[in-house]
């Protein structure tokens, strides 16, 4: 693991960006909007990301679906066990435990464990929380 010089957020050493303040490494500043690219979905171009439109192929880049800023609310009011700040619930997620087992995978999938949790994660640690959806 390595320190973000303008952050102080650990990052891991495989990774030439961090997480929390978008610092590069290799540039040795803190990226903005202006330094990513966008690649249009219509012609696969790459587009500078302020633009409107492609140049290419004049697609409009404001068609294209955003996230939106409504999050998915949880049953649960749980605080972070590091930080005691309220954790952010992100959806429920299925598991699959077990291999596909050659030409026959799909069949052995009826006798596959599958699991759903409700994920829960901290917004100044990173800390994930998994919970049972049935216990309320």
């Amino acid at each position: 693991m390595k320190r973000c010089p303008k952050c102080n957020s650990e990052v891991d050493d495989n990774f030439d960006l961090c997480w929390n303040c978008q610092y590069s490494f290799i540039d040795d500043k803190i990226l903005t909007n202006d330094d990513f690219q966008l690649i249009c979905p219509n012609c696969k171009a790459e587009v500078g990301s302020n633009r409107k439109f492609c140049p290419v192929c004049q697609f409009d880049l404001g068609t294209v679906h955003n996230e939106t800023p409504e999050k998915p609310v949880g049953s649960k009011q749980i605080n972070c066990l590091r930080c005691n700040v309220l954790l952010e619930y992100k959806g429920n997620y299925s598991f699959h435990e077990g291999t596909r087992v050659g030409a026959l995978g799909d069949i052995f999938e009826l006798f596959q464990n599958r699991e759903s949790f409700d994920l829960y994660c901290c917004p100044n640690c990173g800390k994930v929380e998994f919970f049972l959806p049935m216990f309320d």
